[in-house]
């Protein structure tokens, strides 16, 4: 490295280089001369120029160091730094904008209300939850912790008086809680099963009763196939590399037959799925999105062939995935919301179109503004007018946060949408139809602003509803669950293992959204399940119904 890298790295200030020392001296010289010919505004223009050339450039030059540590921070994040964003402003404040005309002053004002409001709800949230609610407990919580309770009782010697000899009483008692960890391991229960038989009519033989079976031919109970399947789709463990892991734990299980357990619990979980399918399609909202999985198929020119899981959401919690070998339409959305009438969410892709020109269905479409501000965030670091549009768009999450804040009712949310969220979506609308006057079509700054304009209706519906979101964001974070576990195990064995996979995952992600846990949930279930559970009372085993069995009361006899 350099002296002037090394200096610039320290912080310090580095000589400049020859080439600016050479156009400074030009300058020097040139306003010399002016001077000398008497020409003293010339002289003031030349100075002046050469001054805006290089404040120019330093914004040029922060904008990219903003640039730069973003990406150094998060290469893959869209959001944005708000000190890039404030040079963004700022350069563009500085350049001459014909149509719409922008108030910088008068945007940083409405944004710093904007933020007070939001601190003075939040502020006011706190107060009221420190005055009704008080922290009890050491700061951690447990869920289905096997609990062990003992008595520890103060020694017959000090229970006596030390001043006056008598026995004393017993007031109460302190709580003192310890977690304890104990490490994983399998335990290998053999039952020996008596049989009898009549010695003299020879006549049958009774044996005693073996244990209930989760799977058929299957020594697995419902905890090892739950932490097999949670283990694989929640944790994106591939089973080549839980086999390892089991092998650590003294239990040698074959990859072939943890593939074979896999496979019968997703099979066994399908009516659980189904009816999950049945409640997110009578959802108020629907939100939808779609991403690829590798499977393979020996029926292919390479032998793999790229399916597409679809995530179903149903109002916030309920989630469903659907496996289909293609991403047609037909098979997918086409089919799973045939006939829909109320909301569906989803990006602007052209195999939704059918849901809502009621070639498929006749659907209420919903835009998302995470899709609608990509292209502009894409340009950003090279054309500064996106700073105003994405400012704005900015100004909307944060009246989102407001009513967050304040706790509003879908209806109050509304209310506030359409008072404060209607006049920026008319700002934005009148500088994406200025861009689109101003820019040749083939720019990409045109190609933003007529993908806003060409969904403007459904990117502006959540004004209109208080329970519907602006964005699929809640779709898309279903969908990553999907992206971790192919980055892990890369493909599904097949078609088949690829659906079953869906509904493994339907039932996980659904666990999350109510904030179920999993390892416990898939326990009980699979326990149920396997033991005949009637049909029509299948709701009290999904997710949002399902509740931890309640622990067997402890033992305090001992001391």
């Amino acid at each position: 490295m350099s002296e002037t890298g090394t200096t610039a790295s320290l912080g310090g200030s580095a000589p400049p280089p020859k080439r600016e020392l050479s156009a400074l001296r030009q300058i020097k010289e040139s306003a010399q001369a002016l001077l000398r010919e008497g020409k003293t505004e010339e002289t003031w223009e030349l100075l002046l120029s050469a001054l805006e050339s290089v404040l120019s450039r330093n914004c040029d030059l922060e904008l990219l160091v903003a640039k730069l540590r973003r990406e150094r921070r998060n290469p893959s994040s869209e959001q944005l730094d708000p000190a890039q964003l404030a040079l963004l402003f700022e350069a563009l404040a500085g350049q001459a904008v014909a149509e719409p005309e922008i108030d910088p002053e008068a945007e940083a004002q409405a944004d710093a209300q904007l933020d007070r409001e939001i601190d003075d709800a939040e502020k006011s949230d706190l107060k009221t939850e420190k005055t009704t609610k008080r922290k009890k407990g050491a700061g951690w919580k447990t869920l289905g912790v096997k609990r062990e309770v003992h008595k520890l009782e103060v020694p017959l010697a000090e229970q006596t008086c030390t001043d006056c000899s008598r026995k004393k009483n017993l007031i109460g008692e302190d709580v003192t809680r310890r977690l304890e960890f104990v490490p994983a391991y399998f335990v290998e229960h053999e039952y020996h099963q008596d049989k009898y038989a009549c010695g003299y009519c020879k006549d049958g033989v009774t044996t005693a009763p073996a244990p209930e079976q989760v799977l058929e031919r299957s020594a697995a109970t419902a905890s090892l196939l739950a932490h097999v399947v949670v283990s694989k789709f929640v944790d994106h463990t591939p089973l080549h590399r839980l086999h390892r892991i089991y092998n650590r734990c003294g239990a040698e299980i074959p990859v072939s037959t943890l593939s074979d357990w896999t496979a019968a619990v997703g099979d066994m979980i399908e009516p659980l799925v189904e009816r999950l399918a049945e409640r997110v399609l009578e959802a108020y909202i629907v939100r939808t999105d779609g991403t690829g999985l590798m499977v393979l198929d020996p029926t292919s020119p390479e032998n793999i062939q790229r399916g597409t899981v679809w995530a179903l959401v149903g109002d916030d919690r309920d989630v469903v995935f659907r496996y289909t070998p293609t991403g047609e339409g037909a098979t997918g959305p086409w089919e799973f919301l045939a006939g829909r009438k109320g909301y569906i969410q989803a990006d602007a892709a052209n195999v939704f179109d059918r849901l809502f020109n009621g070639r498929a269905a006749s659907a209420i479409e919903l835009g998302c503004w995470s899709h609608g501000r990509r292209r502009l965030v894409a340009l950003q670091d090279m054309d500064c007018r996106v700073a105003y549009p994405l400012k704005l768009i900015a100004r909307l999450y944060r009246i989102e946060h407001l009513a967050d804040a304040r706790k509003l009712t879908p209806e109050a949310r509304a209310e506030l949408r359409q008072e404060r969220s209607q006049p920026v979506l008319e700002k934005l609308k009148r500088w994406f139809l200025a861009t689109i006057k101003s820019e040749p079509p083939s720019s990409d700054l045109a190609k933003a602003a007529g993908y806003a304009l060409n969904h403007w209706q459904a990117l502006t519906q959540f004004v209109k509803d208080g329970r519907v979101s602006p964005d699929n964001n809640l779709c898309e974070q279903q969908l990553r669950d999907i992206a971790l576990g192919r980055k892990n195990y890369l493909f599904a064995g097949s078609h088949a293992a690829a659906r079953r996979a869906a509904n493994l995952y339907s039932l996980a992600r659904t666990c999350a959204q109510y904030r179920v846990p999993p390892l416990p949930y898939f326990t009980d279930t699979l326990a149920k399940l396997a033991a005949g559970w009637p049909q029509d009372r299948l709701d009290e085993l999904l997710p949002h119904r399902w509740r931890l069995p309640e622990p067997a009361a402890p033992d305090t006899s001992s001391t």
